[in-house]
This record gives C-alpha cells, sequence and structure tokens, in this order.
C-alpha cells in the first residue's frame, strides 16, 4: 500500500480549493483579520541558531489568501451522507453496518478533539484570558456545515475543501493577505483505510481512525499540510511531530493536536494578532538586519534597528525547559492539561509532556478565578459565572457533569469530557464473541479497533486475578473482556467482579 501520493494530492487540493502553489515556499506571510500580522517563516530546515527545532510549525496561505471557516463562527455542524457524491458508493458498500457505524463514530470524535482545546492570552494584568477554538457538534441533513461523505478512491487518507460562496475578508496591509470565509465545507472518507483487510493492517487502521478526522478538520480552521509546502523529496520523519505533518511510517504521525498546530489556529481564530507578539532577539544577521522570533506564534520577523520593540534574547534559557526553571509558559490546554512552551526560543514540550492542572478556586457573587500552582507554570484566570438551573457548570460549583462520548486515549484506556473540562477515564472492554481468529476486536466503549497481538500480547492468562460469575476477566493491563451476558451489566455499573479464588457459587 502506498502511504503517501504528494503529486496527486496537491494537483487535487489546487483544483479544489486554488490556493497551494505548486512552487516551494521560502518565506510563507501571514495575515490576520485584526491586524497585518507581518511576519513570515523560513523553508523547512533546521534553525540557524543552534536549537535544532524547525522554524514551519504551520502553513495557514500561500499567494494572496487563506481559506477556512469564518473567526466569527463559534459552533460548526456536520453530518453524514449515506452515499459518496456521485451516488454510487456507500459507507456499506465494502463493510458491514457494524463496522461503517464504528468508521463514522471514529471520525467524529477524532474532529471533536478540536473541542477541547483552548487558547491562551496573557492580558496586561498577566492573566490568562482562555480562548475556546470552535465547538464541533452534529448536525442535521437540513442544518449542517460539513457534509462528509463516503468514497472508494484510495488515492489518500482524506480530502477537505471548501464549497459555496465565501466572505472575503481583504486585511489591506503590505503583505497584500486576505481571508476568504467559507461557511459550508465537504470532505471525503477513505473506507478503504479504516478498517482491516489485505495490507491495511490495525496499527494503520487505528492511527488512522485516531489521526485523520482531526488532522482534516485542521484544513477547515485554515491549516494545510506543512509538507506539501516545503518541497521535501521524502517524507520519512518530515514533521511526523504535527497533526498537520505527515511522517512515514503512517504509525509515526501525531495522532494529536499539538500547540504548534493550535498556533495556527490562533491565527485564523483572530485570537493572535500583531498586537500580542512576545518578541526574541537572535542577534544581527549577516546581511544586518535583526532577526527577531515571536515566543508564541513562532513567527519571524527582520528588522534593520531594534528601537522601538520591547523583546528577550533569544536562547536566554540555556536548555533549561523543566517546569521549575521559570522559563516555561502555559499556552493552550487540551481538556484538562495544559501545554507549555519555552518563554526565551522555540522549544514545545511534546504532547506527551503536558502537565494537568492544578487549580485553586476563589468565588464573588458573578465570577470565578482559577488560579494554576503548578510550578513553574502558575497563572490565574477570571471568568464570570456560567450559570444554569445547576449551578456553574464552568467552575463546578453545584454542577452535574454531562460526560460526551468516550474518545481514544492510549492503548489500555479511553477518556471522555464535561462540558465544563472535567476528564473521565476508563478500561477498554471488549466482547469475548467479538474476538476474530483472536487477533482483532473493537473496543464498546470508544468503538476503537484493538489488535489483541499488540494491545494484549504477552498477557499471561494465569496472571488474571478478577472474574465474574459468568466467566467475564480482567488482563493483567487493565482491560476488561466480557461474555455476551455481562455487557449490559457493565454498560449499566452493577457487573461484579470477584477475585479468582473467591467467586461465589451459583445456584
Amino acid at each position: 500500500m502506498k502511504m503517501k501520493r504528494t503529486k496527486r494530492f496537491l494537483t487535487l487540493f489546487i483544483a479544489l480549493i486554488t490556493v497551494l502553489n505548486s512552487s516551494a515556499l521560502v518565506s510563507i506571510q501571514s495575515s490576520a483579520h485584526a491586524s497585518s500580522l507581518n511576519i513570515g517563516y523560513d523553508v523547512c530546515e533546521a534553525s540557524e541558531v543552534s536549537d535544532s527545532i524547525n522554524e514551519a510549525w504551520y502553513v495557514l496561505n500561500s499567494d494572496t489568501y487563506s481559506t477556512h471557516y469564518s473567526d466569527n463562527e463559534t459552533t460548526i455542524k456536520y453530518y453524514f451522507s449515506d452515499t459518496s457524491i456521485d451516488g454510487q458508493y456507500t459507507w456499506e458498500t465494502d463493510v458491514s453496518s457494524a463496522v461503517a457505524n464504528d468508521i463514522k463514530n471514529a471520525y467524529a470524535n477524532s474532529m471533536k478533539k478540536w473541542n477541547n482545546v483552548y487558547f491562551y492570552i496573557y492580558n496586561s494584568s498577566g492573566n490568562v484570558e482562555k480562548k475556546k477554538l470552535i465547538n464541533i457538534v452534529e448536525g442535521t441533513q437540513a442544518d449542517h456545515n460539513i457534509t462528509i461523505y463516503p468514497t472508494s478512491d484510495t488515492s489518500y487518507y482524506g480530502l477537505t475543501y471548501p464549497t459555496g460562496e465565501y466572505e472575503n475578508v481583504d486585511t489591506n496591509n503590505s503583505t497584500g493577505v486576505s481571508h476568504r470565509h467559507y461557511s459550508n465545507w465537504i470532505m471525503q472518507v477513505y473506507v478503504h483505510y479504516y478498517y482491516v483487510h489485505d495490507s491495511v493492517t490495525s496499527t494503520d487502521v487505528n492511527c488512522v481512525r485516531a489521526r485523520n478526522g482531526a488532522h482534516e478538520f485542521g484544513h477547515v480552521l485554515g491549516l494545510y499540510d506543512v509538507d506539501s509546502c516545503c518541497n521535501a523529496n521524502t517524507t520519512t520523519n518530515h514533521h511526523h511531530e504535527l497533526l498537520m505533518g505527515y511522517g512515514s511510517p503512517l504509525s509515526n504521525r501525531s495522532p494529536n493536536i499539538t500547540y504548534k498546530d493550535i498556533a495556527g489556529v490562533a491565527i485564523t481564530r483572530g485570537f493572535h494578532t500583531d498586537n500580542d507578539h512576545k518578541w526574541l532577539n537572535c542577534d544581527i544577521q549577516s546581511d544586518g538586519t535583526y532577526k527577531l522570533i515571536c515566543s508564541i506564534c513562532n513567527g519571524v520577523k527582520y528588522v534593520s534597528s531594534l528601537s522601538g520593540y520591547s523583546y528577550n534574547e533569544y536562547l536566554a534559557c540555556d536548555n533549561n525547559h523543566s517546569l521549575s526553571s521559570g522559563n516555561m509558559m502555559a499556552v493552550a490546554s487540551y481538556g484538562t492539561k495544559d501545554y507549555y512552551k519555552c518563554k526565551y526560543c522555540r522549544y514545545v514540550a511534546p504532547f506527551s509532556s503536558i502537565v494537568s492542572q492544578n487549580y485553586t478556586i476563589t468565588y464573588t457573587d458573578t465570577t470565578h478565578t482559577y488560579t494554576n500552582n503548578v510550578q513553574g507554570l502558575n497563572y490565574s484566570f477570571q471568568e464570570a459565572h456560567s450559570m444554569t438551573s445547576n449551578g456553574c457548570y464552568t467552575c463546578g460549583y453545584g454542577h452535574t457533569h454531562s460526560y460526551g462520548a468516550y474518545v481514544y486515549s492510549n492503548n489500555r484506556l479511553h477518556i471522555r469530557y464535561c462540558v465544563c473540562g472535567s476528564g473521565e477515564t476508563q478500561a477498554h472492554y471488549v466482547k469475548q464473541s467479538d474476538i476474530i481468529d483472536n487477533r482483532y476486536v473493537t473496543c464498546l466503549g470508544c468503538n476503537t479497533l484493538l489488535d489483541l497481538n499488540e494491545d494484549m500480547a504477552n498477557i499471561d492468562p494465569n496472571s488474571v486475578s478478577r472474574v465474574t460469575i459468568n466467566g467475564s476477566y480482567i488482563l493483567s493491563n487493565g482491560i476488561i473482556v466480557l461474555v455476551d451476558a455481562d455487557v449490559d451489566a457493565y454498560i449499566n455499573g452493577t457487573l461484579q467482579f470477584y477475585d479468582i479464588n473467591s467467586v461465589p457459587e451459583v445456584e
């Protein structure tokens, strides 16, 4: 199976969106709506200042305009079409109805990862203003913004493009960049890569199901494929750390929304403008200019004089990126965790290192203040209460949690979130009767396809210590295997597990 067909992807993307230029980008100019955001990005090469971090974090636009969903709209609705655009292919043409539903659920849950993301803006008082990027909900046939079609094409994993009329937002600035806001979008899901068959492995399927919905929705928010714009001859280990990057093999591609992706969306959503840059001075260059880097958005600017600029010295951190160093700042959040990056260089902590928030909460009659006291990430934000009949659902005062669907977290757990941001994890659970050839099975909680040889491998049956009267059991890695008779009781929270040596006898 050919994992990457860059030339064909670019050809179709240009034809459909008319926004990508086939030439390499030497300096990509980007523009927000409130100001010119007159900054650029270098080609995809390591930095000249020895931190070995690529300067190209994201790509917003090429040539003269950036295409994305309007930053004035806070909610977007999706709808799954029963057939392909030409009406010749359905979700169930190649798979069963159950697998088709698993595919659609996985795609929707992947898109909805963006629901849990906030971008942080530090105001003049040093307090954080949290900006929710987007709210993604399921719509109806009569009321939706994104139509998601199945397709039998195997050229690539997904395709997203706008349709209908657009609003042109002209920034009237020296960069000449404007924004085109589309309210309606089309997504095509290449079903071939969403289920195990032929040369499509469970590893590939899990990666595609976890990643592609979020990746394709990144295009709706104004992000382009970074590697398509870097004129790279190979995608091997190339920007695999980004949701909007590629990288080979497929399993190396990030299924997560990283801060580098969020920084680009913060610009297209209007949350980061020229007024928000925090400059780092990389010193004088060979041509006599000074190179400045924004520590928030990674934008690069060359100036002839430092007069009028406030800045810190680049690499003043001395590569010390521990939370206790005081060099780190919280820049965004995903669910109940904070992304953090260095104040003095381009270092961004990897997704696996984002830290759990540790808030204390104080109240007034109308507002609540959260203070995060994680060492090295101290900040506060204040909000008005979001009052309902059950109290404030944002801060939790008098609030009853209302959780959404579970989404994949790791090979042992899935997680679900409440609208207040609270997360709840649970072990994967599967039906014994669903195990086919003792290899593949779908988690009933998050619809992720588990590979028993990988996720349940090397588990000694004799190590099972917790069982039910009917014979369900918990593996040593926490995954729960249920017999059919126990499924409803487990979902209802009434199933009782016993020590294997103390199982009551059934009368």
